[in-house]
């Protein structure tokens, strides 16, 4: 969006229509494809407690905040003080501005003339304030004086067109079911359509918002998270929406002729792909120089195999490289972490980068009921913020059990939107992941979509010989990339952290050839895993 698709108070100007007006609710404007068109009838609907008339009010003091002129309007019984004194208690509300840009008043002494005497009354308040954001909060009560469904339908087509042709936009909250039918016959006569969900899913309460119906801009498909808090109304766009591109931004191929390669030209001269190490020469050495740069790997193993130790080295050696770096986590806070880095050689770079200036983020999750968009876009929000070159998800698998739990037929699009997300941010990923079993001896890595979605996969096995457990570290799968296809094994010391042994071998399994690679041409052959079931 260029400077000069700018109009007063930042709203857009698209090409052939109405300026797009910023409804000052975060996240909304993106869900709506820009905004509100200006003069639009806008009609939020939902069932009790789903926060209609916050979300009207918060855009009416968003309205005054542009210097612009709000008049809202209420048709409920309760009287305008007690709607001031909610109102109050969130952050968008400003003392100053009540009175002066915006006007509240009531239409109940209107309503028992009938809904044409209401309409002419409504109208004419807005042109008595001049006002550029009308809102009328509470429509099934003006709907109650008339039992006509065709009059209520008149009555928001001859409200929308006057206050239209008066340069104002036009909000109507009502309280219904978004998806219910009988208000269809009504809900033709909006420009917008802003649906609102409240469920109560076991002893969990769920906010949704979608946007049923739209003219003059193209909104994110599907049912986004809400939230109700001090400051308002939030929304937070759902993942798999936020990375699909928009019909005009879809670009035809290039023909494959400008990718092929001379035939003249020797193989050799294409430039090496970046690595991020992890600053471990040794396992730095079995990856062929590290991971490749804009990847997303998997690290799987079982509890005490060094997972969260391995994900710490790998972001520390991005900080001290220079490189911000963002670490989610959900089950280790900030002070487990540092107490888990201060063992080793790794607490210094941690305690002074996760200070404000320094190059880490930490992220922390509770996993006690997420909500994954809401986790989604505070993630992007700090890679984008920080422009991140790694990323550290410590588990991947809290994440996969929430949208199980919400919605499994989510689980897959949600991971590869999430991958896609980093690939757009040119982030290279390591995403931890938990197995079940103490000891692994068959393992099938076709289960899970984020396996199957990583370009590299590493595992941490704890294999049982002569009575002992050994830590073994192997690579599964990298892509893009030459790779050490065999078993090492490794302990974890301190100062060093990880320290790799050299091969595990045992009596009853034949050695490998000490320095066999592997490439991704196929899987790699482990003595703990099942090759059939290596992607």
């Amino acid at each position: 969006m260029g400077t000069s698709n700018l109009g007063k108070s930042g709203e857009q100007r698209p090409p052939g229509g109405p300026p797009i007006d910023q409804t000052g609710v975060p996240n909304l404007d993106s869900v709506l494809g820009g905004g509100l068109p200006r003069g639009a009838l806008v009609i939020v609907i939902g069932p009790p407690g789903s926060g209609k008339t916050t979300l009207a009010n918060q855009m009416a003091f968003a309205t005054a905040h542009a210097g612009r002129r709000a008049v809202v309007v209420t048709a409920i019984s309760e009287p305008t003080s007690k709607l001031l004194a909610h109102l109050r208690t969130f952050g968008f509300y400003e003392d100053d501005l009540v009175g002066n840009a915006i006007t509240f008043l009531s239409l109940e002494q209107f309503l028992p003339s009938g809904l044409q005497a209401t309409g002419d009354e409504l109208i004419a308040m807005a042109r008595q304030t001049h006002a550029d954001l009308v809102v009328l909060d509470g429509f099934r009560g003006v709907r109650g004086t008339d039992v006509d469904l065709q009059a209520a339908r008149q009555f928001l087509y001859d409200v929308g067109t006057m206050l239209s042709a008066l340069g104002a936009t036009t909000i109507i909250t009502s309280e219904a079911d978004p998806r219910d039918p009988q208000f269809f016959p009504e809900a033709t006569t909006g420009d917008i359509i802003i649906g609102l969900h409240y469920s109560l899913e076991g002893v969990l309460q769920r906010r949704g918002i979608e946007v049923i119906k739209a003219r003059g801009v193209e909104p994110l498909a599907g049912l986004h998270a809400l939230a109700l808090n001090a400051l308002g109304v939030i929304v937070f766009p759902r993942l798999e929406s936020r990375v699909t591109p928009r019909p005009e931004a879809i670009e035809p191929e290039p023909p494959l002729v400008e990718f092929a390669r001379d035939p003249a030209a020797p193989a050799e001269d294409d430039p090496p792909m970046e690595k991020a190490t992890f600053g471990l020469a040794e396992l730095d050495a079995v990856l062929d120089g590290g991971i490749t740069r804009g990847t997303s790997t998997l690290v799987i193993g079982s509890l005490g195999t060094g997972k969260t130790l391995l994900a710490l080295h790998f972001a520390i050696a991005g900080v001290r490289a220079g490189e911000p770096t963002v670490f989610l986590g959900f089950r280790e806070n900030q002070r487990r972490l540092l107490q888990k880095a201060s063992a080793f050689d790794l607490g210094s770079a941690f305690a002074t980068e996760i200070l404000p200036g320094g190059h880490l983020t930490l992220q922390r999750w509770a996993p006690v009921e997420m909500k994954v968009d809401i986790v989604a876009d505070a993630l992007l929000a700090a890679l984008d913020r920080t422009g991140a070159r790694r990323l550290v998800v410590d588990s991947i698998l809290e994440i996969e059990s929430t949208l199980i739990r919400g919605d499994p037929r989510r689980t897959n699009d949600y991971l590869a939107a999430l991958i896609e997300a980093l690939h757009q941010r040119d982030v290279t990923a390591l995403f931890i992941k938990e197995l079940r079993a103490t000891v692994a001896t068959e393992l099938d890595l076709s289960a899970g979509p984020i396996s199957v979605l990583a370009e590299n996969v590493l595992l941490l096995q704890q294999l049982e010989y002569q009575a002992k457990l050994h830590r073994v570290f192997s690579v599964i799968k990298m892509r893009f990339s030459a790779h050490d296809s065999l078993l090492h094994e490794f302990a974890i010391r301190a100062p060093q952290g990880i320290e790799l042994l050299g091969l595990f071998q045992r009596d009853d399994v034949p050695a490998a050839r000490h320095g066999e690679h592997s490439t991704d041409e196929g899987p790699s052959s482990h003595a703990a895993v099942s090759p059939e079931s290596a992607p």
